[in-house]
């Protein structure tokens, strides 16, 4: 007997969710959780804990974005003109 088909169920942990082309959208709540846990040891007033994580998260998403267009110009602009393809 087979066991592939003996639960016909989703298994998280076992089976993988389908999500390769939306990967970058799990950056957002990824990096939200980090403030959470970071600022939360970090902060010594839980008075501005929640304005210490907004802006904690702002600034990992810009610098995040920041890097990712100048990655984006590296690979497209700064790399055909050092390295230039033959044909």
């Amino acid at each position: 007997m087979s066991f592939e088909f003996l639960t016909l169920a989703y298994t998280p942990f076992v089976d993988a969710l389908s999500i390769h082309e939306q990967w970058y959208l799990l950056i957002v709540p990824m990096v939200l959780f980090v403030a959470i846990g970071y600022k939360a040891v970090r902060v010594s007033d839980m008075g501005g804990y929640w304005k210490n994580v907004f802006v904690f998260v702002v600034q990992v998403l810009g610098v995040l974005a920041v890097l990712a267009v100048a990655f984006t110009i590296v690979v497209t602009v700064l790399v055909p003109m050092l390295a230039p393809m033959p044909g």
